[in-house]
């Protein structure tokens, strides 16, 4: 029909195409006269608890109220539903979309941007370049975008694709690649993930991650599987299902790689470390406890006890005042702390403190505390000096060569 159409309160109107504007008065139903879509070629004004029993297409759509479509709703500009809440049983589509309560999409949702007061749940597709939502946000499928910016909680069950996330509570999405991921609460991806940079308040799950970033999460980190990283900085535990590789790690509590473990630079931990596979690593400062199938870094540093299968491997190498060293030591530097207790040491220059223990001792030079004891072998090349009532199984010998260390 030609011209503007107004359908009255409590009333229902039959139309399949407007060339104007369409008034929808509250609690109206409109519907299509030919039983296919309604085509507005101006604005559909909502006065509030409208319902659209068919596919509606229009340029613009506004109003208020509970809105309903049963079809697809198809429009050119925007959607401005400031005071209200819009379902859609189709697909969505607009270039700007403004929700005051709540937008319910039964299948796909595309738009430039939406500004939502409420929720928004979508149970096909996501893809909108900006998204802004109060309450929470729900996506069956996947979702691509570029920012999301949610007051609540996020779950895509899908993919994402996204630069930048920011979410005030808690976030689960099925992986996916997402520059720039920023939660107050906690987040969970269940799919590999690919990001530049996390920092999580609580606590964060990741499946798996490659070519990741920075990570920064204030409570507990657990990755199921393998993880690439720049930076793992996390103030209570890490858990690593798989292979990690990164450029440096830093937690207060502890951390435990079930795997390998390759880090470029430092590894610095409050707690304790454990490493079911083989570290290497720039350095290794650990305050509690530390075990590894076996070790290598340029320093290590630990003040409690150290446990190896195979040993440890450094250039320098340190252990705390009574702290205890199963497995061998290969270093350029040893440095065994008062009333420590260590086995085999392979050093080119060890230090023992006071009453300190040694299995056996193989180093070019030995310096031995007093009331330290060495139950096994001291052998050294070229100086070996000890304090008063060492203990020795045997006589110390100087040699010209040392025996090979096992690493």
């Amino acid at each position: 029909m030609s011209g503007n159409l107004n359908v009255g309160r409590f009333s229902t109107a039959e139309v399949d195409v407007i060339e104007g504007n369409l008034i929808a008065g509250k609690n109206s139903t409109i519907k299509s006269k030919s039983g296919g879509k309604i085509v507005v070629k101006g604005t559909v004004e909502f006065e509030g608890n409208c319902e659209v029993l068919s596919t509606l297409e229009a340029r613009r759509v506004e109003g208020e109220g509970r809105i309903h479509v049963n079809g697809d709703l198809i429009v050119g500009e925007s959607i401005d539903l400031e005071d209200g809440k819009l379902s859609v049983e189709g697909q969505l589509q607009a270039k700007e979309i403004q929700i005051g309560e709540r937008l319910v999409v039964r299948k796909d949702l595309h738009c430039e941007r939406l500004d939502i007061g409420g929720g928004l749940d979508v149970e096909g597709n996501l893809e909108a370049e900006d998204v802004d939502v109060g309450g929470a946000v729900s996506v069956q499928g996947n979702y691509k975008g570029r920012t999301l910016d949610v007051g609540g909680s996020v779950k895509v069950k899908g993919s994402i694709e996204l630069d930048d996330l920011e979410v005030g509570g808690t976030v689960t999405v099925g992986g996916g690649a997402i520059k720039k991921i920023e939660v107050g609460g906690t987040f969970e991806s269940t799919g590999m993930l690919k990001f530049e940079s996390i920092e999580v308040g609580g606590t964060a799950r990741i499946a798996s991650a490659e070519e990741g970033g920075r990570i920064e999460v204030g409570g507990t980190l657990d990755v199921d599987g393998s993880i690439d990283f720049e930076e793992i900085e996390v103030g209570g535990a890490v858990k690593i299902g798989g292979p990690a590789k990164g450029k440096r790690v830093e937690v207060g509590g502890v951390l435990k790689i079930h795997s390998d473990a390759s880090i470029d630079g430092e590894v610095e931990v409050g707690g304790a470390v454990e490493v079911e596979g083989e570290l290497k690593a720039g350095s290794v400062d650990v305050g509690g406890s530390f075990k590894a199938e076996v070790c290598y870094a340029n320093e290590v540093s630990v003040g409690g006890s150290v446990e190896t299968v195979r040993g440890t491997k450094a250039n320098r190498f340190e252990i705390g005042r009574k702290g205890k060293v199963r497995g061998p030591i290969v270093a350029q530097r040893a440095e065994i702390d008062d009333k420590a207790e260590v086995e085999d040491v392979y050093a080119d220059m060890l230090e023992m403190g006071d009453d300190s223990t040694a299995k056996n001792i193989y180093a070019k030079v030995s310096k031995i505390g007093s009331d330290c004891t060495v139950s096994g072998e001291l052998l050294y090349t070229d100086r070996l000096e000890m304090g008063d009532d060492v203990k020795l199984h045997s006589q110390p010998k100087k040699v010209d060569k040392l025996p090979e260390p096992p690493i």
